[in-house]
This record gives C-alpha cells, sequence and structure tokens, in this order.
C-alpha cells in the first residue's frame, strides 16, 4: 500500500513540538511513503523563505519523499503577500473554510487563482460547505483543481463521517477530485498510524487519486 501525511506541524508552527527531521523520521518509521510539512503560514510570519529552504535540506538529505507545504488560515483573510511568496511551494492547504468566521467562499475562489502551486482544503466538510452555499461544491472544487484533505487527527466529525458514509464516497469517487491524507500531527508522540493506515487504504479501494 502506497501511504501518504501531506498534513504536520513542526517547531516552526507555534504549536509545533518536534523538529522538521524528527517529523519525518516518525514517517519512516510507520512506513509512510510521502510526508508533507504544512506549519501555519501565521506562526512562520516573514521566515517564509528560511522555512522554504530548510524544507529543501531535508528533501535532499531524506530518501522518502518529503514535500514542502504550508497552512494557511482563512479566519480572518490571509495576507496578499502569500501567493507569490508560496509559487515555489509543493502545495498549500486552506484550513477551516467551513467555519462561519472563514473568509466568504466566493472571495476564496478568486483568491485561489492566484496561487501556481497545488491548493487543498485541510479539515473542512466539503458537504456542509456546498449545503450552506448551495453549490455543487465537489464540481467547483474541480473545476479550480482544489483537492480535499480526510484529516485524521480524531478532531474532525466529516473524517468518520466519510468512512462510513458510502453515499459520500461514491460521490468523491465519481467526481474524481483528489483527496489527501493528513494526520495533523503536531506531537509524534500522539502518531495516529493506524488512522493514517486506515484512510489510505480507503482511498486506494474506492480508486479516488492523491493530489
Amino acid at each position: 500500500m502506497y501511504t501518504v501525511d501531506l498534513h504536520n506541524h513542526t517547531k516552526f508552527s507555534y504549536d509545533g513540538s518536534n523538529t522538521p527531521e524528527e517529523i519525518i523520521e516518525n514517517a519512516i518509521r510507520h512506513g509512510v511513503d510521502v510526508i508533507g510539512i504544512t506549519d501555519h503560514q501565521f506562526s512562520i510570519g516573514e521566515n517564509l523563505p528560511i522555512y522554504y529552504e530548510y524544507i529543501q535540506h531535508c528533501k535532499i538529505k531524506y530518501a522518502v519523499k518529503v514535500l514542502c507545504g504550508l497552512e494557511i488560515g482563512t479566519r480572518p483573510t490571509p495576507p496578499e503577500s502569500l501567493p507569490r511568496a508560496t509559487e515555489n511551494f509543493d502545495y498549500v492547504l486552506f484550513e477551516c473554510l467551513d467555519d462561519t468566521r472563514a473568509i466568504d467562499f466566493y472571495e476564496f475562489l478568486e483568491w485561489r487563482k492566484l496561487f501556481k502551486c497545488k491548493a487543498g482544503l485541510a479539515h473542512t466538510d466539503i458537504f456542509k460547505l456546498g449545503e450552506r452555499y448551495g453549490l455543487d461544491i465537489i464540481k467547483i472544487l474541480r473545476d479550480n483543481d482544489i483537492f480535499w484533505e480526510l484529516n485524521t487527527s480524531g478532531n474532525y466529525i466529516y473524517y468518520y463521517d466519510f468512512l462510513t458514509n458510502e453515499k459520500k464516497q461514491q460521490i468523491i469517487k465519481e467526481s474524481g477530485i483528489p483527496v489527501s491524507v493528513g494526520s495533523d500531527t503536531h506531537y509524534i508522540a500522539e502518531y495516529r498510524k493506524k488512522q493514517i493506515r486506515r484512510a489510505n487504504e480507503l482511498l486506494q479501494k474506492l480508486n479516488i487519486p492523491l493530489p
């Protein structure tokens, strides 16, 4: 089985406890094939170039595939400088877009167009988001090249719902939108390896593409 974990925090985040090396080595121990580092944009601030170069060094250091990502807050609207600052990143994750305090969805779609790298929605219930705006959210994500994340941290109900809701699974499968898996790790002692494995197994069983 091919295992990805595209949502991890390090000491570059205000709530991260481990170095990027410790996060990557922990992933290797648990059989992860692709590990993504996605520290908080508002924690890194003006140190984005340092963060980017650090993760590039880790890519060279380890045999496992390491990706440089960034988690971008949407409560409130993020800084206008981010699209250019992240143009060489592997991807960005926009968090909690289904939160009532988040940036307006229509405004978000216009903002997303400014980013040259891949973009995904982190810990967001896209079905709930679609109901709120009365939109075919799946089609919009596909048309705007946005992938969806299954967040296995245990803090989001939509993840558990998707594991058992065959109707929603079929909708995502037929849509063709990519889906990533993210542990949202902040402290490696709490790494949820079983949940990461289960989510990856489900996506591959359904032939749902990874980003």
